[in-house]
């Protein structure tokens, strides 16, 4: 029975068999193929510069504090009670150059120049008494038939007339000085100023010496302006200085002009630093009211430096690490050119060597970048005044 079945069940093996590898013939038909990437274009695209020469009017910046040009610490010349005070010297307060800021009792003072007067009335009334024996015995000696010159010198009084005479000196001199005494009773302002602070008090006693106050003068201020020594040789003094000032929203500035260099180097910073002054920073002798640039306030300065022709403006990304910068010849390939740097700024480097006008630069950092490679040019090229623009790409 077994053997009368066995062609049908390998007939129906077959057939199902069959029937599998048509399904999957027809299933993998289905499958669509995939595209085969694109194989990326080798040669980069950049963008580039064609070089043209410019002027350029270099501006140094940096920044500083405002400090006075004269700051004077005011003393007590004399001892005594303060017997009056200025109302104009208190911080902040103005004042002309000859004012009183503050008055010593000067009763003492007083007494001592009444009694230098009456010793020099005396020590004069003295000479002239003494001359005037000088005179008789000299007369006198001469009556006698006797020369002059053999008279003894006590006889005709000289000593007594030079001890006189030296007495007048010396009463003069203590006159003189019983009234600078008397003067100095008076704490006078040595030029137009502004105090900075008042040490002294109505009804105190102060000695000679002690400190009365500190005042600054207002006609000019100076502020003292840190630059490199790269930065030094581009600066000609005198040199026109912006300063500037932010308070909040309000940005406000003051005209000032570059007048000396200091002579020595910061030995930490290695810095150099030159000084710019500013007349009437206070606006005191100005007829529109104007903000003052006040004693130890931080400001902004930008120096006016000298002016520089036939340079090429790049931007920084547009130079390697040693130096050099892509030229894009004619045939579209790149090579290596070394520069000279002149100046650079936060945005740009300014160059006069090692390029012409004409050349066109390639602007876009490439990673690899070797002698002779291709690149495309994208779009239009850029020009000098275009290559900070964000949108210049």
């Amino acid at each position: 029975m077994a053997k009368k079945f066995a062609p049908r069940q390998l007939t129906l093996s077959v057939g199902i068999l069959v029937i599998c590898i048509l399904i999957a013939v027809a299933l993998s038909s289905w499958k669509e193929t995939p595209e085969k990437e694109r194989e990326p274009d080798p040669v980069p695209l950049v963008d580039s510069i064609i070089l043209e020469p410019q002027s350029l009017q270099l501006t140094i910046n940096s920044q500083g504090v405002v400090s006075p040009s004269i700051e004077t610490t005011m003393v007590s010349e004399v001892s005594g009670v303060v017997k009056s005070v200025s109302t104009a010297f208190v911080s902040g307060g103005v004042f002309k150059k000859g004012d009183v800021l503050a008055r010593i009792d000067d009763s003492d003072y007083q007494v001592s120049l009444s009694q230098a007067e009456a010793s020099l009335a005396a020590s004069t009334a003295r000479l002239q008494e003494e001359s005037a024996r000088a005179e008789a015995e000299k007369k006198s000696w001469l009556k006698s038939g006797k020369k002059l010159d053999a008279a003894p010198a006590l006889l005709l009084r000289t000593p007594y007339v030079a001890e006189a005479r030296a007495n007048v000196k010396a009463a003069e001199a203590q006159l003189r000085k019983a009234q600078r005494d008397l003067e100095r009773t008076q704490i006078k302002a040595p030029y137009d100023g502004m105090v900075k602070e008042r040490t002294l008090n109505l009804g105190q006693f102060v000695m000679a010496g002690s400190q009365a106050g500190s005042i600054f003068s207002v006609d000019k201020a100076e502020i003292r302006l840190p630059v490199k020594s790269s930065d030094l040789a581009f600066i000609a003094m005198p040199a026109p200085v912006k300063l500037t000032q932010r308070f909040g929203l309000q940005e406000v500035k003051w005209n000032a002009e570059l007048t000396r260099a200091e002579g020595v180097v910061d030995d930490r910073s290695r810095m150099h630093y030159v000084v710019a002054e500013v007349t009437d920073p206070y606006g005191l002798n100005a007829t529109i009211p104007q903000t003052p640039l006040k004693s130890g306030s931080f400001a902004q300065a930008a120096i006016t430096g000298k002016s520089l022709d036939g340079l090429f403006r790049l931007p920084r990304n547009a130079i390697y690490g040693d130096g050099k910068v892509l030229i894009i010849d004619e045939n579209s390939t790149v090579q290596f050119r070394s520069i000279n740097l002149i100046y650079s700024d936060n945005t740009a480097v300014f160059v006069n060597g090692g390029l012409k006008s004409g050349d066109r630069i390639c602007l876009t950092p490439l990673s690899l970048p070797i002698e002779g490679m291709k690149v495309r040019i994208k779009g239009e090229l850029l020009t000098a005044e275009t290559i900070d623009r964000p949108d210049a790409a």
